[in-house]
């Protein structure tokens, strides 16, 4: 009876295993391809406008800051 439980036991681990990996790679599949096809659809010159004002916000941008130039 306790290996017929232990056995159950490594089955359902294994189990539970298969449908993770399965799930993170569906979800990193599925991802890409929404991630692809909205940079499609909303174009490439919004994606670089909202990459930097993202770095703006970030204080790591490249421009110089014309706030301190005009001291």
């Amino acid at each position: 009876m306790n290996t017929d439980t232990s056995r159950r036991k490594a089955a359902f681990r294994r189990k539970r295993f298969i449908l993770f990996a399965a799930g993170a790679g569906l979800g990193g599949a599925l991802g890409l391809v929404i991630g692809s096809l909205l940079t499609y659809w909303i174009g490439e010159g919004t994606v670089r406008m909202i990459q930097r004002a993202l770095r703006r916000l970030g204080g790591d941008d490249s421009h110089p800051s014309f706030d301190l130039l005009l001291q």
